[in-house]
C-alpha cells in the first residue's frame, strides 16, 4: 500500500455533482496508514477566500498552470482513486497552508 505524506500533490479520480467521474489534482494532508487518504481540492479557478490558498510553487507541485489549494473542501477518498503523484508542495507552500490551517479550523 502506497504512504503519501503532507504536501504530496495527486491526481485523484473524483465523482462530480452531475455523476460524471474526473480526474482532478489534489494536496494530501494526512495519511494515516490506512486505506483511505484525506485530501483537499486543487483548482485553476482564481479564488479570494481566506478558506484557499494561492499554491506559489504550484510548477514545482507538478500542476501545468497557477492554482489554488481548497481548505476548506476536504473529502476522504479510497487510496485506490488515486491515479498517480503529481509532485510535492514546496517547504514554503506547506507551512504556509499549515497556518491558514490553524486559523481555519482553530487548532
Amino acid at each position: 500500500m502506497t504512504k503519501f505524506k503532507f504536501g504530496n500533490v495527486v491526481m485523484v479520480v473524483s465523482t462530480q455533482v452531475d455523476g460524471n467521474r474526473k480526474q482532478r489534482p489534489a494536496l494530501v494532508i494526512p495519511d494515516t496508514g490506512d486505506d483511505d487518504i484525506v485530501l483537499a481540492s486543487i483548482t485553476t479557478t482564481e479564488r479570494k477566500s481566506k478558506r484557499d490558498y494561492k499554491i506559489k510553487n504550484w510548477n514545482q507541485s507538478g500542476l501545468l498552470l497557477g492554482s489554488w489549494a481548497r481548505l476548506a473542501k476536504i473529502a476522504c477518498l479510497s487510496k485506490s482513486d488515486v491515479c498517480r503523484k503529481l509532485g510535492a508542495f514546496s517547504q514554503s507552500d506547506k507551512g504556509k497552508v499549515a497556518l491558514v490551517w490553524r486559523k481555519l479550523y482553530k487548532i
